[in-house]
């Protein structure tokens, strides 16, 4: 599936944090048609691997570049654009037709699509997330600790789960039982308050729950519609902090979804952007150095 010419590596090194908070369990070099990965033995390593090879497809397609350039987030767009790549190479269009049909999605689909293919939930989420029909998200949370996992959202929902949030305690799923399925009308709400309404479709397996937030009724949930989505909203969170670039002092706005930390106004950073400036790939063996690690380029291990 990869093209030729590809340098391919695993670099046990690697942690697995990915993407654009920091370093991440895959690394690809344009300049030397490289990719560096962890091994992990699991599905998570065919996500990784193409994950990779799609930047270095991004960064062969002049229009691509441009398009991430004139975003507000570069570097996320990068990254999502980057999981788009590899999630249609491991669930194509022709897999997410047999599942789901002419739709509407459903978070029993992300639970089939988990169990017929060889990608992980996250990309079955990914995957799932391009049928969804309106603004809403693709969401994965775990049973035990009621936490979200995963959440690809679609558009911008003005209230959206993110990875490591909470599931609010009154939220139905954070009761529902393996094996069970459900649609209702429901929500979404931050931990500082601000709530959306959705429509929920969601399963749930032992571990874990599979759930689609819609803005419109995809499912026929009412019988009579008035009035479209509700939207619900509050003055965000304001916090106060400070940030190694000098800046101290008070911030409105939603944190970064990976560390959870408000972007610094002055910057326009959150920790895992400032973590992430803190390394540098070593010219010799590709793995993330401290900067101050690092002698022209090559880290300590390499000397």
């Amino acid at each position: 599936m990869i093209g030729t010419g590809l340098t391919v590596r695993a670099v046990e090194q690697l942690t697995s944090r990915r993407g654009a908070h920091g370093i991440c369990d895959g690394m690809s070099f344009s300049e030397h048609n490289t990719v560096l990965y962890s091994p992990t033995d699991s599905r998570r390593e065919n996500f990784t691997l193409l994950h990779e090879y799609g930047h270095l497809l991004v960064m062969q397609d002049e229009e691509a570049v441009n398009w991430i350039a004139d975003q507000d987030e570069p570097a996320i767009e990068l990254e999502k654009l980057c999981d788009e790549i590899a999630a249609m190479l491991l669930v194509p269009d022709e897999v997410l037709d047999a599942i789901v049909g002419k739709g509407p999605v459903t978070g029993k689909q992300l639970l089939d699509l988990f169990l017929t293919t060889e990608a992980s939930q996250v990309v079955c989420a990914i995957a799932l997330a391009r049928r969804l029909t309106c603004t809403g998200a693709i969401v994965i949370t775990d049973r035990t600790t009621q936490k979200v996992v995963y959440a690809r959202l679609v558009d911008r929902p003005a209230v959206y789960p993110s990875s490591g949030q909470g599931v609010p305690s009154d939220h139905p799923l954070a009761r529902l039982q393996p094996g069970q399925q459900l649609v209702r009308k429901s929500f979404w709400s931050t931990p500082w308050g601000t709530r959306n309404t959705y429509y929920l479709n969601a399963a749930a397996s032992p571990k874990r729950t599979y759930a689609v937030l819609a803005e419109l009724d995809l499912w026929n949930v009412d019988n009579l519609h008035v009035t479209g989505p509700e939207h619900e909203r509050i003055d965000r969170a304001r916090t106060t902090f400070a940030c190694s670039c000098g800046f101290s002092g008070g911030t409105t706005g939603f944190p970064c979804p990976a560390c959870g930390k408000q972007f610094c106004p002055r910057c326009g950073r959150c920790d895992c952007q400032r973590r992430q400036s803190l390394t540098e790939a070593c010219k010799t063996c590709f793995a993330q150095s401290p900067k101050n690690d690092l002698q022209n380029g090559v880290c300590s291990d390499c000397h």
